[in-house]
């Protein structure tokens, strides 16, 4: 193609045709250029196919790690959370009553009162997209949730509860030793194991106990709290996502919350 394009110039400067030389010139010069933005349209074209294609798959690895999430917070986190509550519930029934019947049952509440737990998150799918450009994601209320949930919500609920569990633990440490004395006791396996054993018994009025009580009380609201709004974000960064993706005609497999673990007894 180059060699007849340039049989034709050397043609026309031959015949001393100038002006027609000079129309050819800029008519090569327009085909040049336009094949040039066929080109760019192009790459263009496959540039916006490609991302596209990424996006349905990382829309889709961020729905899948959510479900996981979220199945855990079900699954994992709540029947501890409902174990919390129950168990505080149980300690102050404990201090009004003023007196305890049955020491392992106090023991054993109050055990209860003090579970924990820690979120957990899977990044991987977010963290891949975050690399290679958020602006992929041209969805905007979608590409907000993410960077919202993800730099903020599960950060800040993350950093609250280990921090707070650290300043509770350290008090309640401190206010443990005016109730509780410590006793070593063999179990089945012939292992031994340290555990409390209430100094006053026959009375639980006594001061130490009920600013743990207080502690835990507001520590199980505070975590119930958060544990909602926490359920409710992954609800509806959920429901976005689902339909972007059917909006894209991506298979995946739909979060079946139905069949989740929900007895918490």
């Amino acid at each position: 193609m180059i060699k007849f394009f340039r049989k034709i110039r050397q043609s026309l400067l031959m015949k001393n045709q100038t002006s027609k030389y000079f129309k050819y010139a800029i008519g090569e010069i327009i085909l040049v250029v336009i094949g040039i933005l066929i080109a760019l349209s192009l790459n263009n074209w496959n540039q916006k196919r490609v991302d596209n294609n990424y996006v349905s798959l990382i829309l889709k690895e961020i729905y899948y790690d959510l479900s996981a999430d979220y199945k855990i917070i079900y699954e994992g986190i709540e029947p501890r959370l409902n174990l919390k509550i129950k168990g505080t519930e149980k300690i102050k029934e404990f201090m009004i009553e003023g007196a305890v019947v049955n020491d392992s049952s106090f023991i054993n509440s109050y055990n209860n009162m003090n579970v924990g737990f820690a979120l957990t998150q899977r990044t991987g799918a977010y963290e891949s997209l975050k690399q290679n450009g958020l602006d992929k994601i041209r969805n905007d209320s979608i590409r907000t949730q993410l960077l919202q949930f993800y730099e903020s919500t599960i950060p800040r609920a993350v950093q609250f509860i280990s921090e707070y569990d650290d300043y509770i633990m350290d008090r309640v440490k401190i206010l443990e030793d005016d109730i509780f004395n410590y006793e070593f006791s063999t179990i089945n396996d012939g292992t031994t194991r340290q555990i409390k054993v209430l100094k006053y018994p026959d009375n639980l009025d006594h001061q130490s106990l009920h600013k743990i009580y207080k502690l835990k009380y507001r520590d199980t609201r505070s975590k119930r709290y958060r544990i909602k709004y926490l359920k409710e974000s992954y609800n509806r960064i959920m429901r976005m996502i689902e339909k972007e993706l059917e909006i894209r005609k991506v298979q995946f497999k739909y979060f079946d919350s139905t069949v989740l673990k929900r007895d918490f007894s």
